[in-house]
């Protein structure tokens, strides 16, 4: 929980590298680190946290229908492979094929698919140098429901760039069959 263990950040705007990151002493807050700074990464709203949930349990609805896909992880830092930035995803998927990946602490490489809620804190981050990077690390779909607006937003990988699709009803293309609703998810 942020401020059990510093009344303030200690570390949001300083200059790290991931590997001092990984050394870095709990201060109870979250961070995102992007370009090698650190920012600090608010706890989420009510709707932010209860949209959250309710997208974790269609993904675990899914992998119980699909045994063996791969693994889900709210909130597990993500190291990527050029040492330059450590992002936290509201949520990760990584399939069977890219478990690799897991080193049982922490994800190292994009995983398959990343789910970041929209908030007025991040969004602007979210949508940019961070969509950049997880493009440039392989994450193939890269989700951004909007609990404020009650909306969906669907970034697709392609060669040429993200394909960005926004509708009521979306499917994954990296979980066939995983269709989002945003009425259930906002419900």
């Amino acid at each position: 929980m942020p401020g059990l263990a510093s009344e303030r950040p200690l570390y949001a705007g300083r200059r790290v590298t991931a590997r001092e990151y990984r050394g870095l002493k709990d201060d109870g807050y979250l961070y995102d680190m992007v370009d090698g700074v650190l920012h600090l990464s608010p706890s989420p709203l009510q709707p932010h946290s209860e949209a959250q949930g309710r997208f974790v349990y269609f993904l675990y609805a899914y992998l119980d229908a699909h045994p063996g896909a791969g693994r889900v992880f709210p909130e597990l830092d993500l190291f990527l492979p050029d040492e330059g930035d450590v992002l936290r995803p509201d949520i990760a998927f990584v399939s069977r094929e890219r478990l690799a990946i897991l080193d049982g602490q922490y994800m190292n490489g994009g995983p398959d698919l990343v789910v970041e809620f929209s908030s007025s804190s991040t969004a602007k981050r979210d949508r940019t140098v961070k969509a950049d990077r997880y493009f440039a690390h392989g994450v193939r779909e890269y989700w951004l429901p909007d609990p404020v607006k009650k909306s969906l937003y669907l970034w697709l990988w392609r060669e040429q760039g993200w394909e960005k699709r926004s509708a009521p009803q979306l499917a994954s293309e990296a979980l066939p069959g995983l269709v989002i609703d945003a009425a259930k998810l906002f419900a």
